[in-house]
């Protein structure tokens, strides 16, 4: 499914222009009115016009306008407020600002078919642009009603205030929208408007914030210690469409030589780290959980837009958020804690989550939290995964390698090692290469087994679920 189906669903146009930041910031407390003249406003020619409108000099913006910017304006902290009127053939009407270009900017818009709809809560929005990526699917809570009328004149104020912003329709006393972080990655930048409207009376006052402190609102889940936080990640790998990730397409130990930690709400923000995703991408995120006895939890889920999860080297649950697929999980594609929930039965010490998730549309990330932490010692254990991941650049496999026999067993294992990958071949099989874990262990994830050597004893214990058997070298 293409593009712009999305286009139609959320109303977000991509018929903007690019502009470098202008130089002329304001700076200094005081009204300033914008000129509606066109010498004042940079557009795409034939999409506006500058006319009189039911009593007021308005600039009219059709459909498709792309994005109008005035010219010569910086705006960082105050209000900006307008009149418009958003027409009804419109699929949305936006502010944005804190714009750089259309990689990095901030957006308030109105989903214009929603607008007057009291129970809807997709009527208006905030989010941020990253790397030119509108995330408005990892940010559901930052939306609400819009308890205006389409085709009339409304009046609209923003007041931004460091971290602050808050949204105010016709006057109200009362926010239709109180943001309590902004999420962009700029906080000062040009102010554009984009969809079908007519737009009068464009005010921007800096400095004037009405009393909205600068600061982050609280975070609730902050204080909520059942949230896994820190995760050791790969770099991005292409993901072909139609392919799944399964024990045999593992990630090497070695590509987790990096890290990643939530933000707000246990947003693990994947689109911030590693940019737009042209393409379907995955990322492996790892962490290690310590038990204090076999416990059984749930881990509950938030992603976007598809995840796959693997306790100590298994499988254990799959599930897709695919809003442009018709599988859209609760709420309405967007993530949430409450997209999915898996089943983790952990095993007594330590154990190994790896979660791999993909993404091609909009915002990229995850959300995990353990439903229970009941036996549970320890959470976000990342720096032993990021310490091997180094370790195995300078490990000696030659100790390892060679041909181990048991007084129990009719077969042999023979070692051997390719570059740094250790593999093991069974008498009369193919070789089959390992996973290393540490600790003179090295894993094969399809049938669950697990090689421990002890190179002072010449030994490796064979261990697959409740047996081991012990082999010695010849």
């Amino acid at each position: 499914m293409t593009k712009l189906f999305l286009l139609i669903c959320i109303g977000i146009s991509l018929n903007s222009l690019a502009q470098s930041l202008p130089k002329a910031p304001i700076s200094k407390k005081g009204t300033k009115t914008l000129s509606l003249t066109p010498d004042q406003w940079t557009f795409n020619e034939g999409k506006v016009t500058f006319v009189d409108y039911e009593g007021k000099r308005a600039m009219n913006l059709t459909q498709n306008s792309g994005l109008v910017v005035p010219k010569d304006i910086v705006f960082k902290d105050g209000t900006i407020e307008f009149d418009v009127v958003p027409l009804a053939t419109a699929f949305l009407q936006a502010i944005y600002f804190h714009r750089k270009d259309n990689k990095e900017q901030e957006i308030v818009y109105l989903r214009t078919p929603r607008i007057g709809k009291k129970l809807s809560n997709e009527g208006i929005q905030y989010c941020p642009y990253i790397d030119g990526v509108n995330m408005w699917d990892m940010y559901h809570e930052y939306q609400g009603p819009a308890l205006l009328k389409v085709d009339e004149w409304n009046h609209i104020k923003l007041v931004i205030s460091g971290m602050r912003l808050q949204v105010f329709f016709n006057y109200s006393p009362d926010a239709a929208l109180d943001i309590p972080k902004l999420e962009g990655n700029l906080r000062e930048g040009s102010i554009a408007f984009e969809g079908a409207s007519y737009l009068a009376n464009i005010q921007l006052k800096p400095g004037e914030v009405d009393g909205v402190g600068p600061l982050e609102g609280l975070d609730l889940t902050r204080h909520d210690a059942n949230y896994l936080r820190k995760w050791a990640v790969t770099p991005p790998q292409d993901l072909p469409d139609g392919r799944e990730l399964s024990a045999r397409t593992l990630p090497a130990p070695e590509l987790f030589n990096d890290s990643i930690t939530a933000e707000r709400r246990g947003l693990i923000n994947l689109t911030r780290k590693y940019g737009a995703s042209t393409n379907r991408r995955v990322v492996w995120l790892r962490t290690k959980v310590l038990a204090q006895e076999a416990v059984t939890t749930n881990l509950q889920l938030g992603f976007s837009d598809e995840a796959w999860i693997f306790l100590n080297y298994q499988l254990v649950h799959v599930d897709k958020n695919l809003y442009q697929g018709n599988m859209r999980k609760y709420p309405d594609g967007r993530i949430s804690i409450q997209n999915s929930t898996a089943k983790l039965s952990l095993n007594q010490g330590e154990n190994d989550l790896l979660i791999g998730v993909a993404n091609d549309f909009y915002g990229w990330g995850l959300m995990a939290r353990l439903e229970s932490t009941n036996k549970v010692l320890e959470t976000d254990r990342v720096a032993p995964v990021v310490g091997l991941a180094g370790d195995i650049a300078r490990l000696d496999l030659a100790p390892y390698v060679g041909t181990y026999a048991s007084k129990e067993l009719p077969f042999k294992l023979i070692f051997s090692r390719k570059d740094q990958v250790l593999l093991v071949q069974f008498t009369g099989q193919e070789p089959v290469s390992l996973l290393t874990s540490g600790n003179h262990t090295f894993i094969h994830a399809p049938y669950s087994i697990a090689f421990v050597f002890n190179p002072a004893t010449r030994t490796v214990a064979l261990k697959q679920g409740p047996d081991t058997k012990e082999f010695s070298k010849e």
